[in-house]
């Protein structure tokens, strides 16, 4: 195995100037644009943000229960820093019972961008209490990363990771590239290695050839044993997949040092009326026990947007954004992440009003891991894992008014 994917990498290098870029799995409702030449810090004004109340269900034959009580909420900053939260109500994993708030995630990230002609930068910078590591955008392997448990919810210890979380990244537009995350513990929660370490830390390869999608990693790759967050150990993965009509399809294998080899298959679909069902009501299937889950929106809201674009001012510019919130064991969603992913025109003189305009939540990935190379036998589907993915984009416009103009 591990020849077969020196081999492919070698002859995805070599065929590299031939194939037509597919960016990194975007829905395909969304554009994906280009940041700004240079430095970007993204921003969509100082205090501006969103806030949602949700509450989760799993119903089966003999059984409903109301659970997963959630509040959320992220603000603006300033350029390239803004604050994030998602408090859940209590700590129970199967009930609303009780009241003992408790923080999934709370941070404050210093994020940005630096890009030149066939090269970008990106590092990610987030302190506190984190549940979601991918910075930037995901590729299609990153899809298949472990998200934390919910071993905290059945008072086994804390899950997920408390502290510094440093991300940082760098793209060429051949494929190649390098990727590093690392965390220094603090404040609470299981520490793997002591105080500090690299979680992952890896060279990677992706390009798409048509319809196809190759990926590879080699190098630190995260282990998928509980507690996540421990030193990354030598490994690789690699990935191929199908884009038809819309969809995607993909298969993925991984081999880390002293771990088991991994399968996995992922679909992406969007667009359609299903997946758009799915997504807004946070919908599932979980096994153990066997359950239909939901994660239903109660209120939401805005704070420092302008409602609709001011009465004759003039656009001058639009950052677009992909939402997105994983959901894993038992059907829980306990985290979200906003990824700016391009940035047209003026957006950074402090007087300008912006709108923000949200497309629907969609059902947009599943990816299943297994422990095992058969993907066809009985092992593979009783010990499969692995996250769905709620997506949606965010395009926040930018308007000069009359006032403001020549300023």
């Amino acid at each position: 195995m591990r020849l077969a994917t020196a081999l492919a990498i070698a002859l995805a290098t070599a065929l590299a100037m031939l194939g037509p870029a597919w960016a990194s799995p975007v829905p395909n409702w969304a554009p994906t644009g280009e940041k700004p030449p240079g430095l970007w810090l993204p921003t969509v004004g100082l205090g501006d943000g969103e806030w949602e109340l949700s509450v989760g269900a799993r119903v089966w034959i003999d059984a409903l229960r109301i659970r997963n009580l959630i509040a959320q909420s992220e603000v603006d900053l300033g350029p390239g820093l803004r604050a994030h939260i998602l408090a859940r109500h209590n700590r129970e994993i199967d009930s609303l019972e009780g009241w003992h708030p408790n923080l999934d995630e709370a941070y404050v990230e210093g994020y940005g961008y630096y890009t030149l002609p066939h090269n970008e930068f990106a590092a990610s910078l987030r302190v506190g209490r984190i549940r979601l590591l991918r910075f930037p955008y995901p590729d299609a392997i990153a899809l298949f990363d472990q998200v934390p448990e919910v071993a905290d919810l059945q008072g086994r210890g804390r899950t997920g990771y408390s502290g510094a979380v440093l991300a940082a990244e760098y793209a060429h537009d051949s494929g190649l590239g390098a990727h590093f995350t690392g965390i220094a513990w603090a404040f609470d929660g299981a520490r793997p290695n002591g105080n500090a370490n690299a979680i992952e830390d890896y060279a990677f390869f992706r390009k798409s050839f048509g319809s196809l999608r190759f990926e590879a990693r080699g190098g630190g790759i995260a282990s998928r044993i509980a507690p996540l967050g421990g030193s990354a150990g030598a490994g690789y993965d690699a990935y191929l997949g199908l884009m038809w009509k819309g969809y995607v399809g993909g298969l993925f294998y991984e081999k880390r040092r002293g771990e088991p080899g991994y399968t996995g298959v992922m679909l992406i679909s969007t667009d359609d009326s299903v997946s758009r069902w799915t997504g807004k009501y946070g919908f599932d299937y979980t096994r153990e026990p066997d359950s239909l889950s939901f994660q239903i929106p109660a209120a939401r809201g805005k704070f420092g947007f302008a409602r609709k674009p001011p009465e004759g001012a003039e656009q001058v510019g639009e950052v677009v954004a992909v939402w997105m919130r994983t959901y894993w064991q038992a059907g829980l969603i306990r985290n979200f992440y906003e990824y700016r992913i391009s940035e047209r025109g003026e957006t950074r003189d402090p007087h300008l009003r912006v709108t923000m305009q949200e497309q629907p939540l969609y059902m947009w990935a599943e990816s299943l891991v297994s422990p095992h190379t058969s993907l066809l036998s009985r092992e593979w589907f009783r010990d499969r894992q692995g996250p769905a993915y709620n997506a949606r984009m965010v395009i926040y416009r930018f308007y000069r008014q009359e006032e403001t103009k020549g300023r």
